[in-house]
């Protein structure tokens, strides 16, 4: 156990009880230790959902811009003569467009303006021209919520008309105007929980949350949403995720054994023969869970058994 450190010192001048408090309710710690493991542990699951989140927001902003690149609209489509909307009115080229058509305007605007500063700041380059997918990488993850915007929906615009194309699984309901609403609300979904998990904020918190439990479960509905949306936007890169075990690693960090492990509370096992040792990997593989291990073979050892 880590008593030689200074908890009381880290908490008061490089966390603030405060920010401690929801930890020491919800998680019932009994002592600093516990504390400090609770906020370390989500650290360790922020760490471990952002590759999936960062995977799902990559494929579903390559998948509109690919299918929009490749239509009539072609390169930098999300320009004023290009990108319609179904309350646009010629007669009246003035009038303000509705917040998510501003946003996303903005929004390209905004990474057009990042992509010069970054050009100009790295190769010092006067008056860059961005690059199609230099503005693209650039974007908020908002710009790819608000352009399932029903306002793009409709005769001659980008929904229903690309759907199937960005789309590429299966679908839960076979009506498109369902399928536009309710893809751009799992959308905001995995954006929010996104957001927080990018700030490392306590991403298990949620109104309703009152035990680690509670928490453990949270999470594991969160992987789900985006599991779903990568789903329906990409199977393939769904499977390449599984494969990789980067799937694996989320739910496996959303784990009461996990928040354990940081708080100093697991078990340890002592290894003084090769047959415990592989019944020790083989229950962890099994159990996708990480077993601590002692060995003896030269002095006492300890060592983890992490899951591929």
């Amino acid at each position: 156990m880590p008593y030689t450190i200074c908890y009381q010192e880290i908490i008061n001048d490089l966390i603030t009880e405060e920010r401690l408090k929801s930890y020491e309710v919800t998680f019932n710690t009994q002592n600093d230790i516990e504390l400090l493991g609770a906020y370390l542990w989500n650290s360790h699951v922020c760490s471990a959902l952002y590759p999936l989140l960062s995977a799902t927001e990559v494929a579903l902003r390559n998948a509109i811009d690919s299918a929009l690149t490749s239509s009539d609209l072609g390169y930098f489509w999300w320009r004023k003569n290009k990108l319609y909307f179904k309350s646009f009115k010629p007669e009246l080229p003035n009038k303000k467009p509705p917040f998510e058509i501003e946003a996303i305007r903005a929004n390209f605007s905004k990474a057009t303006s990042q992509v010069k500063r970054d050009k100009k700041k790295r190769y010092n380059i006067d008056n860059p021209t961005p690059k199609h997918q230099e503005i693209i990488a650039k974007t908020e993850f908002s710009t790819w919520e608000f352009i399932l915007s029903k306002e793009f929906m409709g005769p001659g615009l980008i929904w229903p008309t690309h759907l199937g194309t960005v789309f590429k699984g299966e679908w839960n309901t076979t009506k498109t105007k369902d399928l536009l609403s309710n893809t751009k609300d799992l959308v905001k979904t995995v954006r929010e929980f996104r957001n927080r998990v990018s700030h490392h904020e306590p991403v298990w918190k949620k109104y309703g949350v009152a035990t680690e439990s509670d928490a453990v479960e949270h999470l594991h509905e969160k992987i789900d949403k985006i599991l779903q949306l990568l789903a329906l936007v990409s199977p393939e890169k769904k499977r390449l995720l599984e494969k990789n075990k980067i799937v694996e690693r989320c739910y496996r960090a959303c784990t009461l054994g996990e928040l354990r492990r940081f708080q100093h509370n697991i078990a340890t096992h002592n290894v003084k023969s090769i047959s415990k040792l592989c019944r020790l990997v083989q229950s962890a593989q099994e159990a996708n869970s990480v077993e601590k291990i002692q060995i003896y073979k030269m002095g006492k050892m300890s060592f983890w058994i992490h899951p591929n």
